[in-house]
């Protein structure tokens, strides 16, 4: 059976704050079907692949566009699809998010959208240019002028707040709501509305979301710091447990044991997201 291949570039620095990583995921076998974890908000350009689905973690089941813009996930997100399947896609990081996207990330949250309605036509260009295109660095730097073009458009004063909440949530492995109110000096209605705007997610869900993410990559990489995460991160075992299963599809034994397709060849991206400047403490993925 032929096995998914996936690659990886990180972007340039003016983007670094914005995009996590470029990426190409092809699979030539005649079907495919994974479980990912819960991630940053999503722009893909499916250049190839029939019948794609995508189920999320309340239930809800999704046809993937040609062109799709995913909200970031609060769970794990289970994908499939049939007949040859070639995509390029990039992570959105909340800065990502706010310039590019005119709409609030909580209501995008596990969802997908069509980016033409969102983006424009743009979109439309850059995905003929990608299939004509022959490596992934050539794709990297037609997604890099994309995104250059989009985001001209936009203006905001978020920056400041999500280099904030990125801190607070690097800074410890159980991190508490009042210490973010103290770094932002805003109140606890203000922190949650921006908190949905730009990260998707309420700020005690996104604590929970990035402890379980570095709990299932200090598992994979046989961590030092996974004993500090189990001591002040869960209440017991059963707590554990359940948070790995809600946000990465399997429990830790399993993860450890048999990491799912998805788990193995994010290896290379758990590399390059010990080295991103704002992955190094939080691994946000």
């Amino acid at each position: 059976m032929s096995q998914p291949i996936i690659d990886y570039r990180q972007p340039r620095a003016a983007l670094a704050d914005h995009v996590s990583f470029f990426y190409h995921f092809r699979h030539d076998g005649d079907g495919f079907s994974a479980v990912n974890r819960a991630e940053f908000a999503q722009l893909r350009f499916i250049l190839s692949g029939e019948d794609g689905l995508c189920r999320f973690v309340d239930g809800t089941v999704q046809a993937i566009p040609a062109i799709c813009v995913q909200g970031p996930t609060t769970g794990n997100t289970q994908i499939s699809g049939s007949g040859r399947i070639d995509v390029i896609g990039m992570g959105l990081m909340p800065e990502g998010w706010a310039a590019l996207v005119p709409m609030d990330a909580s209501a995008a949250a596990n969802r997908l959208f069509d980016a033409v309605d969102l983006l424009g036509p743009k979109v439309l260009a850059a995905r003929d240019a990608l299939i004509a295109a022959r490596d992934l660095d050539a794709r990297a730097a037609i997604l890099d002028t994309m995104l250059a073009q989009l985001m001209a458009q936009t203006a905001g004063d978020f920056h400041g707040f999500v280099h904030q909440v990125n801190a607070w949530l690097a800074d410890g492995v159980a991190p508490q709501i009042d210490d973010l109110l103290m770094r932002t000096g805003l109140t606890l209605g203000q922190v949650e509305r921006r908190c949905k705007r730009y990260f998707g997610s309420p700020p005690k869900l996104l604590a929970r979301k990035y402890r379980a993410l570095r709990t299932a990559i200090a598992i994979t990489h046989k961590d030092a710091e996974l004993d500090d995460i189990l001591a002040e991160g869960y209440f017991d075992q059963s707590h554990l447990i359940r948070e790995m299963k809600h946000f990465t599809g399997m429990t830790p034994a399993a993860f450890a044991a048999q990491p799912t397709v998805f788990n193995t060849l994010i290896a290379k991206r758990i590399e390059l997201e010990r080295s991103h400047p704002l992955s190094r403490k939080s691994l946000i993925t």
